[in-house]
């Protein structure tokens, strides 16, 4: 008699997705970069590890990255960490609590890696109800707050302005040649940005990633002057309307732990899937 097979817990299903996706939006987040004048990114897969390294960005946490690391290659982790040695880097091991063994957690934490960051992964699913959305257009127009999608490169450049306020510059410091080669990745149909604005000023923005069924809500950011007043919880909804009508099955995001943007995604039907925890050997910038 044949033992039925036993299907993987719903929750292990998210974080395969989520490790994939997070690969995915890491390497297109390099091919974008409007900061990186250089870049040597490559993916290496170690076992059922996958390595991100820069070499010409050895101060970066998140382009410097072991993801998927875990108990099933433990006795590959000096392997692991001579990739790494090779280019001088110290690299971040973006642990899921599924691979965070007290094995792992010990063999990390005897070549000098504390955890230093923990990010919590949300999920909104649309077969099920969610309550809200179908609403939040009518909700937008009340509170004043406009929607609008950058479609085109003349709206790409004024969103690069806005990334770049938000940075606190004024776009001086931009390299006029880099943006021409990469102003094309802000209006593609896979790499959806939006500007939220009230009383004719933009108060916010963010993204939506796109890769087959599944969507990734990202690079959230409201002005300060415009801050508490819906605007992030108004983009989240938008977003939300686009992606169900892109046919897309689920929405991913990640948020600081009990952060005002947390509580804005469960506020819009989110979901705790994981809390992530990052081991670093000093507190680099992601």
């Amino acid at each position: 008699m044949m033992t039925p097979s036993r299907q993987p817990h719903p929750v292990l299903r998210d974080v395969e997705r989520l490790i994939q996706l997070e690969m995915e939006m890491t390497k297109f987040n390099n091919e974008r970069s409007l900061y990186l004048k250089e870049s040597h990114f490559t993916v290496t897969q170690i076992g059922g590890t996958t390595l991100l390294l820069d070499e010409l960005s050895p101060l970066s946490s998140y382009y410097n990255r072991v993801i998927g690391f875990g108990p099933a290659d433990l006795e590959r982790l000096p392997e692991i960490l001579g990739k790494y040695a090779a280019s001088g880097i110290d690299p971040c091991f973006d642990l899921s609590p599924d691979r965070q063994t007290s094995e792992v957690a010990e063999a990390l934490a005897a070549k000098g890696f504390v955890p230093r960051l923990q990010l919590a992964f949300l999920k909104h699913e649309f077969d099920k109800e969610n309550l809200g959305l179908e609403s939040s257009e009518r909700a937008q127009s009340r509170e004043g707050i406009h929607m609008a999608r950058v479609s085109n490169e003349a709206e790409a450049l004024a969103f690069i302005q806005l990334i770049e306020r938000s940075r606190g510059g004024d776009g001086s410091s931009l390299d006029e040649g880099m943006v021409k080669r990469k102003i094309r990745y802000y209006y593609r149909d896979d790499f959806r940005n939006y500007v939220a604005s009230l009383g004719g000023e933009p108060a916010g923005m963010g993204s939506l990633f796109v890769r087959g069924d599944t969507g990734y809500l990202a690079n959230d950011y409201t002005f300060p002057a415009y801050r508490n007043r819906g605007i992030q919880t108004s983009l989240i909804r938008y977003r939300l309307q686009t992606a169900r009508k892109l046919g897309l099955k689920r929405v991913y995001t990640d948020v600081e732990f009990a952060s005002a943007s947390h509580a804005n995604m469960l506020k819009c039907g989110f979901e705790l899937v994981y809390m992530n925890t990052f081991w670093m050997k000093t507190a680099l910038p992601r």
